[in-house]
């Protein structure tokens, strides 16, 4: 039995009406019916379409869920990586401030101790030169006080030789 629209009674009386025996024009109809059976119809046509689309619909459905999930795990692995990449940033900018920090401190530390030492030295210095002034000033006595004496001496001996050359003359 054909499924496409194909009249086998009409086809059985236009044979039998050409002088075809009923039998013969049956077996011609029932031929070109099987014949005509497996062809391609509008209606077979359609519903091959459908059900392609159909496939297609499920597909697309699937290729489009599977696209949504790879999208969303994307967007977590780039929200994830954005997290590390931030929190690596600010530890890396605690570091830098840390270490500005310590540098900070040791130049102050530093300047400090040269600061220490530099009024230390001033200071060592001032009482150096203190002390060698009062020893200056010391030594300008003594050689005051001795050139005095020798003075004396001098004059002592002046007088003495002057009396004596009197009391030989």
């Amino acid at each position: 039995m054909a499924t496409a629209k194909f009249d086998t009674l009409a086809a059985a009386n236009e044979l039998q009406a050409a002088g075809i025996a009923e039998a013969h024009a049956e077996a011609i109809v029932n031929t070109a019916g099987q014949a005509v059976d497996g062809l391609l119809t509008e209606s077979r046509f359609e519903a091959a379409m459908d059900e392609m689309r159909a496939e297609f619909r499920e597909q697309r459905a699937y290729l489009d869920q599977r696209l949504a999930d790879q999208t969303v795990a994307l967007q977590v692995l780039r929200s994830d990586m954005e997290q590390g990449l931030a929190e690596q940033t600010a530890a890396r900018q605690a570091l830098r401030s840390d270490m500005e920090a310590g540098f900070a401190k040791q130049a102050a530390a530093l300047e400090s101790g040269l600061a220490k030492q530099a009024a230390a030295l001033e200071t060592g210095l001032a009482q150096q030169l203190a002390t060698m002034a009062k020893y200056n000033a010391e030594i300008y006595r003594y050689l005051w006080v001795h050139g005095s004496m020798i003075i004396l001496v001098l004059c002592s001996l002046y007088a003495m030789v002057e009396s004596w050359a009197r009391a030989q003359a």
